[in-house]
């Protein structure tokens, strides 16, 4: 068995912390826990693999050795907290065709955070004090995105319906059409995660980014922030983006127009697909719960856009249910005492 382990999570990635009385260390993302020797084991796995698992690095600065895991792509070393790029993660066929840098610096993003927290007004304090703002993270998280083409045809049956008064009768017309429809079809920037362990719910509630504004991918870009490489190919990515356009489709094809009713298939043939692997920014913030329960904060690192799952204060929420059914009570009795 090795004599290392890694103080990365197994199951999300995130660094592992030690939990005092616990004996064990305890992620405080997906709030997984593991013993030192299950560490160890992984660890042993790891090593055991012919390919891919944990890398070894020297921190610049300091000369202390760094160990990432095989998605990371920019870091910070352990000891002296400088900035890592390891930019052989970059390369090859996992060089990114571009970038979206980071538009939002750290001060911004914390003031994003507790304008989206206002807005929710029974969020626990505990997620939002000064020690967990200081896990708040910056992250290029990697992307697919797709251009795609194709034709379509559509074989179907449409009717279209009127009425006609005569004197006291009614009189219904119901016309029938055979309806065949070809067109051509496109698709613009589809996007799909990179990162397998990425949660693709809670990423996706970010979205737009400004497409338009990407860049060339650059080392400066990733100093100072976390990065991760894509784990997911090509192949896999497109296929599911294809079966997404191709439900598109019947959407575009089968509108009735004129029709009142409209019966068919629409029937898909890709033409043409284009990919482009990007990295893009965002800020996040994790909070364990009550029980374990992880809470999330995510913020688009261009635009502001802010999605998360937030934990509540039951407390707060109790009191003021309380505090309004006091109110309406006290209305009603005044009400009352008026009309009396």
């Amino acid at each position: 068995m090795s004599a290392t382990y890694t103080c990365k999570c197994p199951t999300c990635g995130a660094y592992l912390t030690w939990e005092p009385g616990t004996r064990s260390l305890v992620c405080p993302y997906c709030s997984a826990s593991y013993s030192e020797e299950q560490l160890q084991q992984f660890t042993a796995e790891q090593e055991a693999a012919p390919a891919g698992g944990l890398r070894e690095y020297h921190c610049t600065s300091c000369g202390a050795q760094i160990v990432t895991e095989e998605t990371t792509a920019a870091t910070r070393c352990y000891y002296c907290h400088s900035p890592v790029v390891l930019t052989d993660r970059l390369t090859g066929e996992f060089a990114p065709d571009g970038m979206i840098p980071f538009a939002l610096d750290r001060a911004a993003a914390e003031q994003a955070f507790e304008k989206y927290l206002k807005s929710h007004r029974f969020v626990d304090r505990r997620f939002f004090t000064a020690d967990q703002r200081e896990m708040l993270s910056g992250v290029y998280y990697p992307y697919w995105l797709g251009d795609f083409s194709g034709t379509a045809d559509f074989d179907g049956t449409g009717t279209r319906v009127s009425t006609t008064t005569r004197g006291s009768t009614i009189i219904t017309t119901t016309r029938y059409f055979s309806v065949h429809r070809t067109g051509e079809l496109s698709f613009r920037q589809v996007v799909r995660k990179a990162l397998g362990k990425a949660d693709r719910l809670l990423s996706d509630g970010i979205h737009p980014y400004r497409l338009a504004e990407s860049a060339d991918c650059a080392p400066g870009y990733l100093s100072g922030f976390l990065a991760e490489k894509r784990d997911v190919d090509a192949d896999a990515a497109q296929a599911d983006m294809v079966q997404e356009v191709t439900g598109y489709a019947p959407k575009l094809m089968e509108n009735r127009g004129t029709f009142s009713t409209l019966k068919g298939k629409t029937v898909f043939r890709l033409g043409g697909a284009r990919l482009r692997y990007l990295l893009l920014p965002a800020w996040v913030l994790t909070y364990k719960g009550e029980k374990g329960k992880p809470f999330y904060f995510m913020l688009n690192g261009q635009t502001g856009k802010a999605c998360g799952k937030l934990p509540v204060s039951w407390g707060k929420l109790l009191a003021w249910s309380a505090a309004l059914c006091a109110a309406v009570a006290g209305l009603l009795c005044a009400g009352g005492a008026w009309l009396w």
